[in-house]
């Protein structure tokens, strides 16, 4: 159990900080210009790590969606819901108030009320994790069956992320148009990732499989980059498309990161002394997650850019800035007992 959840704490870890590296490093993508060497360096770390946000999801569901966990519904809305609810308002209203203090002459209410009432831009996830934790009562008797189990990831997968990238891919308009007929809502979105993660959590993997998920999910980056790449220069103007959560290629990335770290990290034997930090980081994870931007904006606006140096090693350097100026808020945040219960 504690090499399992060192494990977990670790990829906690390495998905809050591929969520602040993407955002450093997608800050200047579209600003490059297309083909540029600075513009390949922004797309290969982009495309290296788009699994942040679904391993999120998948660790939630790894726990939420255990059957031997007790979760009544009144815990899904008293304990997860009504938490995720506070944090939304704490920080939406910290942003909003820095966007429209520093954007504006003077103060925009309508503006303001905006960008309190739908949040800055990150905080889309606080949304839909509350739709995760709104179904989870459901999605908990499906996952208690390994038949129906698989059986949703398997329509998830083909509804969710195989057909809308091929649709989009080869705009095919007309099916696009037959499939939504089926309102088929339950089984597409993050669900797929949420209901994923406790499946490959729970059921075990045999050396094969887990060498084609690594192989598979090597190769998901390399597409993600080389078609981002080339679409792009084909539309002639910077294409996001192979980017997505849902697309084939991150979802391979992710799946493959994440029994990556069931198998092959959790071997790792960590000293006391190192397991205390690496819990004492994840902890701080999520935290992290939702106060990085105001570092971000912070070194915006005193004019530094990863574009007025090589990116190469400026987007790293920048991402561990945020990361560490995160982690110290976060941590102090969870020192502070009323910080911690409104952040």
């Amino acid at each position: 159990m504690n090499k399992r959840l060192v494990y977990v704490d670790l990829l906690r870890i390495t998905a809050a900080f591929s969520v602040v590296l993407l955002h450093v490093a997608a800050g200047n993508w579209g600003n490059a210009a297309l083909g540029t060497y600075e513009w390949n360096v922004f797309n290969f770390y982009d495309s290296l790590v788009r699994f942040g946000v679904p391993i999120f999801v998948m660790i939630s569901g790894m726990f939420l969606l255990n059957p031997d966990k007790s979760i009544s519904y009144k815990d899904i809305y008293s304990k997860y819901i009504l938490k995720i609810i506070i944090a939304f308002i704490s920080w939406s209203l910290l942003y909003a108030l820095y966007t429209n203090v520093s954007n504006y002459d003077e103060f925009n209410r309508e503006v303001f009320i905006k960008s309190f009432i739908f949040g800055h831009y990150h905080l889309w996830y606080l949304y839909m994790i509350v739709g995760l934790y709104i179904i989870t009562p459901l999605l908990r008797k499906i996952a208690a069956d390994k038949k129906a189990t698989e059986y949703f990831l398997l329509l998830s997968v083909i509804f969710t992320s195989v057909l809308p990238m091929t649709i989009k891919i080869f705009n095919l308009a007309d099916l696009d148009l037959f499939i939504k007929k089926f309102e088929l809502h339950f089984i597409v979105g993050y669900a797929g990732y949420y209901i994923g993660g406790y499946y490959l959590s729970r059921y075990e993997l045999n050396k094969n499989k887990r060498n084609i998920i690594y192989i598979s999910g090597v190769l998901g980056v390399i597409c993600t980059y080389v078609f981002t790449d080339i679409l792009s220069l084909q539309t002639g103007k910077a294409d996001s498309t192979l980017y997505s959560y849902f697309s084939p290629n991150v979802m391979i990335a992710g799946i493959a990161l994440f029994v990556f770290f069931k198998y092959e990290i959790s071997k790792i034997k960590f000293r006391q002394s190192a397991v205390k930090i690496i819990n004492t980081l994840s902890e701080c994870s999520f935290r992290i997650y939702l106060v990085h931007d105001f570092f971000i904006m912070l070194i915006a606006k005193k004019g530094i850019s990863t574009l007025n140096y090589n990116p190469a090693w400026s987007v790293p350097v920048v991402a561990t800035a945020v990361f560490t100026g995160s982690l110290a808020v976060s941590y102090i945040i969870g020192k502070t007992p009323l910080l911690k219960r409104i952040l």
